[in-house]
């Protein structure tokens, strides 16, 4: 097996052994990549003993950086050569659970203890790396058997409860190598599915972030609906049914972003969560879920605690009473549920069709604010779009959306191509566009600061956008025809 691992990797691993010794072994994903003859670059190394000593003394053999962990017992260690992988070293342990959902009291302990506190069998094989019995592989609960038959098998009856995220990484490693879930680890999944909704909002984020990472995410996505995780996780929450269509459009968005805004700041898992919620998901349901899962977001206060105080309630508690007397009165439809220490109302009313997210906590009333929902917004706003549009409307149309929205609107199938041109023209040239004359030449002109001053700076960068000037001393024209007219 060992032939099969790249030259420049395999003296890392021979340098491992050869300073660790005895109990040092190469773990996890790399391992099982390996036997799957997928190429891997995560070089986990579980050693029984001192794994920062060991860390320590290859940082100093490669001349490397080192980043030490001491309350975990783990440390890292980047070669100086850039050829080669980060390595990260963590010290043998076993972990126990005091709850559902909690996250585990970890000691020291051997390999096989290591090995058996893992998720799933396929990724508790080791191989030694010590030099009297190097590449021998350590299945210990197995994992090789299961990788010969294509299965995703948990360790024991209860591992979906001590820890419901390993739900998504099951349809995660699946749904990557075309797995199938074991039968009894199904129903071990929905049974275990309600202890979901007790996971912290990160946790949640970060499981689904790798996700979307994922060539097959369409795919896993779709399981994981078919299994009724999003509900459990958030009131309300329907997985878009094109989201296998916005996910494409996101991977062209990213990789267009790429070679044309490679200068620019643009934020890959930003287009991908827009391309998640898509444009069916309503933005009150987004707003909450940015929230819930501390996405992007801003709270926005509507009511102080003083406020409150003086309406004569009290925010401590949630009831339609209190948000009548507040002046934002609930639907029957309104689902309280408590989220990141404090209470996320969220407010279907169907009988206006529109949706509402309040936040209710530390006595005050807040209205959640985030831009995860532009993408939808802008797609709303393209409906409206005219193919004869002037530059400058497209300014003023484009301008307030972020470009990760744009470009991944620039993608869309939806949108006609004219459509897509336009956007395109605006990202590559009319943002670009410098205005001829700035307010402090206006200043300079003797106009005074005011709304009619925003007025003429944008009618005349209007105009030069639209190619009716071209110089300054033409925009000077324009300016003193316009104050001419009045």
């Amino acid at each position: 097996m060992t032939r099969n691992i790249p030259e420049p990797i395999l003296g890392l691993l021979h340098d491992i052994g050869e300073v660790a010794g005895t109990g040092s072994y190469l773990v996890g994903g790399f391992v099982r990549d390996l036997l799957l003859k997928r190429p891997s670059l995560d070089i986990d190394i579980v050693v029984e003993g001192d794994a920062i000593r060991v860390a320590q003394a290859l940082c100093e053999r490669w001349n490397g950086t080192l980043e030490v962990h001491a309350q975990f017992g783990t440390a890292t260690v980047a070669p100086e050569n850039t050829d080669l992988p980060k390595v990260d070293f963590v010290t043998a342990r076993r972990e126990t659970y005091q709850g559902s959902g909690t996250l585990p009291i970890v000691q020291s302990g051997s390999i096989t203890d290591d090995l058996r506190r893992r998720d799933f069998s396929i990724n508790t094989l080791a191989m030694r790396l010590d030099q009297t019995a190097f590449g021998t592989i350590v299945d210990e609960t197995g994992g090789l058997k299961d990788l010969e038959s294509g299965v995703v098998r948990v360790l024991h009856n209860r591992s979906f409860i001590d820890d419901p995220t390993r739900i998504f990484r099951a349809y995660r490693y699946a749904g990557r190598y075309g797995f199938q879930i074991a039968k009894n680890d199904a129903r071990l999944i929905r049974e275990a599915l309600p202890v979901t909704a007790q996971l912290s909002g990160e946790r949640i984020r970060n499981e689904i972030d790798r996700v979307l990472l994922e060539k097959n995410a369409p795919e896993i996505v779709e399981q994981l609906t078919e299994l009724g995780i999003w509900e459990t996780i958030c009131a309300g929450w329907q997985m878009s049914s094109d989201f296998a269509s916005d996910f494409r459009a996101a991977q062209r968005a990213i990789a267009w972003a790429s070679e044309h805004l490679a200068d620019e700041a643009f934020d890959q898992a930003f287009v991908r969560w827009m391309a998640l919620f898509g444009t069916q998901t309503p933005i009150y349901q987004i707003e909450a879920l940015s929230f819930r899962l501390i996405l992007e977001h801003r709270l926005q206060r509507l009511v102080s605690p003083a406020q409150a105080e003086n309406r004569q309630v009290s925010l401590e508690k949630v009831t339609h009473v209190i948000f009548e007397k507040l002046g934002y009165p609930l639907s029957q439809n309104a689902v309280i549920e408590h989220h990141n220490g404090k209470w996320c109302i969220v407010d279907a009313d169907v009988s206006i069709g529109k949706g509402k997210t309040y936040i209710s906590g530390d006595g005050s009333l807040f209205r959640v604010e985030t831009r995860l929902t532009a993408y939808k917004q802008l797609k709303e706003a393209l409906a409206l779009l005219k193919r004869s549009v002037k530059p400058s409307e497209i300014y003023r149309l484009f301008k307030p959306y972020p470009t990760e929205a744009l470009v991944l609107a620039s993608e869309g199938t939806t949108v006609a191509e004219w459509g897509r041109e336009k956007i395109r023209d605006y990202l590559l040239v009319l943002r670009k566009v410098q205005p001829l004359i700035t307010g402090k030449d206006l200043i300079a002109f003797g106009e005074k600061p005011g709304q009619t001053f925003k007025t003429r700076l944008w009618q005349l960068f209007a105009a030069q956008l639209d190619g009716e000037i071209k110089t300054k001393e033409a925009a000077y024209s324009r300016l003193e025809k316009i104050n001419s007219n009045g």
